[in-house]
């Protein structure tokens, strides 16, 4: 496989991971380009394992450090998730299952510490197993596993608050 290939077949999946991750279409966009360079640079290494898991530990990586900053110096995101589907679609060429409806969701995943969050988005969307997480965040598997509890325990509640001040529940 060649580069150009890698990132044809990748480039939908990783940008859908880096939106959910950073909440942002274009600081997404602007990420994943820093982790295609950072591939290619080591692409002679990489092209024999597994290109795709690096690219996303690096993609990972980045978006961490993005929110720490964000921290920092909150801005307004733009974007959405939503419109990921239109672009992803156009870029592949390829029929793409739809993204279901969201709102609320969106609003408390972003309220997510950043660790918590990669680990429900590589979970979740990317269906990593615990170990593959592990891996990819630096981290121990029960790190994982207590930042999963931990980051489903205030998606249920949160969204728990939500459906009853709307009388939903």
């Amino acid at each position: 496989m060649t580069f150009d290939d890698f990132v044809t077949a990748t480039a939908g999946r990783l940008l859908r991971t880096a939106v959910f991750l950073v909440y942002d279409r274009y600081l997404a966009e602007d990420l994943l380009q820093i982790a295609y360079e950072r591939v290619a640079r080591r692409w002679r290494r990489l092209a024999d394992g597994d290109p795709e898991a690096y690219a996303r530990k690096v993609l990972v990586n980045l978006a961490i450090d993005e929110n720490r900053r964000r921290t920092r110096r909150p801005g307004t995101p733009s974007g959405s998730a939503a419109d990921l589907e239109r672009l992803a679609e156009a870029s592949s060429g390829a029929p793409q299952v739809p993204m279901p409806a969201r709102g609320d969701l969106d609003e408390v995943l972003r309220a997510l510490p950043a660790k918590q969050r990669a680990v429900i988005v590589l979970r979740y969307w990317c269906d990593l197993s615990e170990q593959e997480i592990a891996e990819t965040l630096g981290i121990s598997r029960g790190t994982v596993k207590s930042h999963t509890a931990r980051a489903m325990a205030a998606l249920r509640e949160r969204m728990g608050d939500e459906h009853m001040r709307e009388g939903r529940a």
